[in-house]
C-alpha cells in the first residue's frame, strides 16, 4: 500500500524477528518445563530446579530476542540516516540550481526589459519641447524609479547567484558580501581569512558562502549586534569557519539542537559535508564550524569570465543614457 515494500515499513522486519524469537523461546520454555516435570515426577530432579530451568530458558529467549531486535534497529537507523542525508544533499543542490535559474531570468528577462523601458523614456525626454516641463519632470521621475528598481534587481540577482564566487573564489566573494552587509546594516563587520586557500571544491565554497550569508542575515534580524567577526582558516587537515557577534544571543530553549529555519539550514549544510557545528550564546552568538579538507576542484574560470563579461544591465541603453543612468544604479 502507498508504494512501500516490506523492507521500508518502519519496524516491520524487526518486529517480525522479535515475534519469531519469542515464539521459539516460549516453545523452548514449554519443552524444558515438560522435561523438568517428568524428571521431577520420577524423582530425578527437584521441583525448584525445574522452575529454575524453565525460567532460565525463557530468560535466554528474551535476551536473544532483545539483542536481535536492537541489532536490526541499529542497522535500519543507519540506513535511514544515510538516505536522509542523501536527500538533504540533493535538496540543497536543487535549491542552488533554482537560485541560478532565477538569477539568470532576472538578468536576462526583467532587467533587460526594464533597461529598454528606461532607454525609451530617455529618448522621449530628449524629444519633449522645453515648455512641457511637467512631462519632462514625470519622465525624469520614472527613469529614476526604474534606475532604483534595476539596482535592487541587480543586487537580488547577485545574492541569488554571486558571480564573484564562481569567478574568483570564496574569500573575494565573502569580502564583498561582508563589506556590503556592514554598510547596509551599520554593523562593524570584519573578515579574517589570512592564509586561506584560493580555491576549494565548488560544493564546499557554496556551502561556506551560504552559511556565512545566513548567519549574517540572522545577526541583522535578531542579534541587535554592533560588531561581527568572521574567521576563515584551513589548519590541521580541516577548514574552520567562526562567526561571532556581540548581540543579545540566542533565546533559551529545552531542546539540544538548533532552532529556527536559518540555524537548521546551517546545520544541514554542515552535516552534508561531514562537518561539525557548535553554537554558544554567552555573550553574543558564536558559531564554530569544522569541515574536513577535500581535494581541490577548480572551476572553469574562462567560461565563467566569458559569461560575466556579458552580465551588464546597460546593454540596450544609448550612450548618453548609460552615462546618465550609471550613477543612479551604482548608488
Amino acid at each position: 500500500m502507498f508504494g512501500r515494500n516490506e523492507e521500508e515499513t518502519v519496524g516491520g522486519p524487526e518486529l517480525r524477528a522479535l515475534r519469531r524469537t519469542l515464539v521459539i523461546s516460549a516453545l523452548t520454555w514449554l519443552a524444558l518445563t515438560l522435561v523438568a516435570s517428568v524428571l521431577s515426577a520420577t524423582g530425578v530432579l527437584a521441583a525448584s530446579f525445574s522452575l529454575v530451568l524453565g525460567s532460565l530458558g525463557i530468560g535466554t529467549g528474551f535476551a536473544v530476542a532483545t539483542a536481535r531486535m536492537l541489532g536490526h534497529f541499529r542497522v535500519a537507523l543507519v540506513g535511514r540516516q544515510a538516505r536522509l542525508r542523501a536527500l538533504s544533499v540533493r535538496l540543497m543542490s536543487v535549491q542552488e540550481e533554482e537560485r541560478r535559474r532565477l538569477s539568470r531570468e532576472i538578468h536576462d528577462g526583467l532587467s533587460q526589459s526594464l533597461t529598454a523601458v528606461a532607454s525609451y523614456l530617455w529618448l522621449i525626454d530628449q524629444q519633449l519641447p522645453e515648455e512641457r516641463e511637467t512631462l519632462r519632470r514625470l519622465t525624469g521621475e520614472a527613469r529614476r524609479l526604474l534606475a532604483q528598481t534595476l539596482g535592487e534587481m541587480r543586487e537580488l540577482s547577485q545574492r541569488l547567484c554571486p558571480p564573484l564566487l564562481e569567478l574568483y573564489g570564496l574569500v573575494p566573494s565573502l569580502e564583498a558580501h561582508v563589506k556590503t552587509f556592514g554598510e547596509r546594516h551599520k554593523i562593524a563587520t570584519r573578515l579574517d581569512a589570512t592564509g586561506f586557500p584560493a580555491r576549494l571544491p565548488v560544493n564546499v565554497e557554496t556551502a561556506l558562502y551560504r552559511i556565512t550569508q545566513e548567519a549574517l542575515t540572522n545577526v541583522a534580524r535578531h542579534a541587535c549586534a554592533q560588531r561581527v567577526r568572521v574567521v576563515l582558516a584551513a589548519t590541521g587537515g580541516e577548514i574552520r569557519l567562526d562567526i561571532e557577534d556581540d548581540g543579545i544571543g540566542l533565546p533559551s530553549h529545552d531542546g539540544t539542537g538548533p532552532t529556527g529555519t536559518g540555524l537548521i539550514g546551517i546545520a544541514e549544510r554542515v552535516r552534508a559535508l561531514d562537518g561539525t557545528l557548535a553554537i554558544s550564546s554567552v555573550p553574543g552568538t558564536h558559531l564554530h564550524i569544522r569541515l574536513p579538507v577535500a581535494a581541490e576542484e577548480t572551476p572553469d574560470v574562462d567560461a565563467v569570465a566569458a559569461e560575466a563579461e556579458q552580465d551588464t544591465a546597460f546593454a540596450t541603453f544609448p550612450a548618453a543614457a548609460r552615462e546618465e543612468q550609471a550613477p543612479a544604479l551604482d548608488a
